[in-house]
């Protein structure tokens, strides 16, 4: 249950007991000597609060108050190889066990594919125009030990490819920064670590009438398929999928098509009607949000088997899906890590920092005052 807007709560004396450790064979080994840091991200403020190394047996213990409004979410991170791993947030005022768990990984630059659980793809009525945008959701699963890193840009840890005519990709609400993801020679490229677990990736593009027919390659093999089509008279075909009951969305009404265990390789091709002229053109951000609904309810037996699967080493990923409140604020922890561990004093960037923490400051209060979070 979560305080009014505007609350602000009486300062209230808070511990948190935790340990930091990295799979090792069949066990967790403890990680000494890691830094770790507690944080407070709220709507009237946000920052770290204290920090610490870890003992040789890899735990760490801070004493704190948690004072000012009562939205704010607390949790830890600990800095390992260079990447930040997280605590669930600290719902308790005396948070331990599971909650103050963070399991960290070794880093490899050593490229290996990624797996695809789930790849969702949703176009749109044509503009007035006649180009269509589309917007593409993946799941993006590391189910290796290691967290991959990027060695330099020239070297994304994941790529995908566009279909021919893409043009003007922007990131969507994803588990990834906008800033790790960039789109060139008909290629989406992240630079991101990728972490033992699975991550959410979304983002749209525009296609011109002249792309259709449109051929969408699968270059990975993916588990679940889904494609949605605005366009009554548009059809499919490929890969996998088969046609459903149409699904609405926003209002609108989408065919349906649903594939499984998609082989690499494949292709879907999209037929459209030739468009002379649309009434209206439309934009539908709206629809990712809606998305992770649908890839939620899709993929909730997969992790139920990988937790399974895994034992010890899903210790990682046992924490649900973070929502777009744990999202920022561990967007904005990160921020402040790496700039603090980068200690510049370049005034050109201190300003993009200062600018981009007050981004995300005014992210998170939107998100903290939306009736979803509120409820």
């Amino acid at each position: 249950m979560y305080a009014q807007e505007g609350a602000v709560t009486a300062p209230t004396a808070s511990s948190v007991d935790g340990r930091v450790s990295r799979p090792r064979l069949r066990s967790l080994a403890p990680v000494g000597g890691a830094w770790v840091t507690i944080h407070r991200v709220g709507s009237d403020s946000a920052g770290p609060i204290d920090s610490m190394r870890t003992g040789a047996d890899g735990r760490y213990h801070f004493r704190y108050a948690r004072t000012g409004k009562g939205d704010a979410v607390y949790f830890v991170s600990a800095s390992y190889d260079g990447i930040a791993y997280f605590s669930r947030p600290l719902v308790s005022t005396h948070a331990g066990g599971d909650d103050a768990a963070i399991i960290v990984f070794d880093t490899t630059s050593i490229h290996f594919p990624l797996a695809i659980k789930g790849r969702h793809i949703v176009i749109s009525s044509p503009s007035v125009n006649g180009s269509r945008e589309i917007v593409e959701a993946y799941e993006i699963a590391n189910e290796s030990d290691q967290t991959l890193v990027s060695p330099d840009d020239a070297h994304p840890s994941w790529s995908a490819p566009l279909p021919a005519g893409a043009a003007s990709v922007q990131v969507g609400e994803s588990d990834i920064s906008p800033a790790a993801v960039s789109a060139s020679q008909g290629r989406v490229r992240v630079t991101a670590p990728f972490a033992p677990g699975l991550k959410q990736l979304s983002f749209s593009y525009t296609v011109p009438q002249t792309s259709f027919p449109l051929r969408v390659p699968l270059e990975a093999g993916v588990t679940v398929l889904e494609l949605l089509l605005e366009e009554p008279r548009a059809e499919a075909r490929g890969a996998t999928l088969k046609p459903q009951q149409p699904a609405t969305i926003e209002r609108r009404i989408f065919q349906r098509y649903l594939g499984a265990d998609a082989p690499a390789g494949s292709s879907i091709e999209v037929h459209v009607p030739v468009v002379v002229a649309a009434a209206n053109e439309r934009v539908y951000w709206e629809i990712a949000g809606a998305l992770a609904v649908l890839m939620a309810a899709g993929l909730g037996a997969w992790y139920a088997r990988a937790r399974r699967r895994r034992g010890v080493g899903g210790a990682a990923s046992s924490a649900a899906a973070p929502t777009a409140t744990e999202r920022l604020a561990r967007e904005i922890a990160r921020l402040d890590a790496d700039f603090e561990r980068a200690g510049s004093s370049n005034e050109t960037a201190r300003t993009a920092y200062e600018e981009r923490r007050r981004e995300l400051k005014r992210e998170l209060a939107s998100a903290l005052d939306s009736p979803a979070h509120l409820s």
